[in-house]
């Protein structure tokens, strides 16, 4: 893709964000069905900026969206690994009662989260305990909101500690298995990636508490 595809892509992914913040505070109603596709834009714009070309990393991507899909499926039937929940309808289309956009999500923040640890720190362990950390951590943001916002629901109103060390173990091992794969990631798209997530919930948790 030309470069300069590329750069107003990015572009129009932070006026996504930043509009959707407001809009999602104003009138969450009207916002909430744009979800899935503010989902593949953001996949998508993160995948233009990393080596493509190459079989592995598109590949290893597919992989990491498929075991996140899988676990997640198991969860909903079994309320197994993550407790008691079901997903709304704002995720868009469903295959055995899981989004699958919610496959995108898991790979999206677990490779983005990991590329930004392999810059922070130097070794594998290191990097994928932090990398689990950071996609927990925005789980946590998000299920504060999860409800409200049609994504998903837990039987006991909020996710517990079950759920929250399932995210840690499913995203560790994930990050485990990165670092074995050597990927070139770009991790200044995968920091501003994370960074816009954690600004639209964190915008959203913020106008409720106000």
């Amino acid at each position: 893709m030309p470069a300069v595809l590329k750069k107003y892509s990015l572009y129009f992914l932070i006026l996504v964000y930043v509009s959707g913040a407001i809009g999602f505070v104003i009138d969450p109603k009207f916002f909430i069905p744009f979800t899935p596709l503010t989902l593949i834009l953001t996949s998508f714009v993160f995948l233009i900026y990393q080596p493509i070309k190459d079989k592995k990393f598109i590949l290893t991507f597919a992989a990491i969206a498929l075991f996140g899909f899988t676990c997640e499926v198991i969860g909903v039937k079994t309320s197994f690994i993550f407790g008691n929940y079901y997903y709304g309808n704002a995720l868009g289309y469903k295959l055995f009662g899981v989004p699958l956009t919610i496959s995108l999500n898991w790979a999206l923040l677990i490779i983005a989260s990991f590329s930004i640890s392999t810059k922070l720190l130097k070794t594998p362990l290191a990097q994928s305990i932090l990398s689990a950390v950071i996609t927990t951590a925005i789980d946590y943001l998000i299920e504060q909101l999860a409800s409200q916002l049609d994504f998903w629901c837990f039987s006991a109103g909020i996710a517990g500690l079950h759920n929250y060390i399932a995210w840690f173990c499913i995203s560790f091992l994930s990050s485990l298995f990165l670092s074995k794969i050597l990927l070139n990631c770009n991790a200044k798209i995968a920091a501003l990636i994370i960074a816009l997530q954690l600004f639209f919930f964190s915008c959203l948790f913020l106008s409720q508490k106000l």
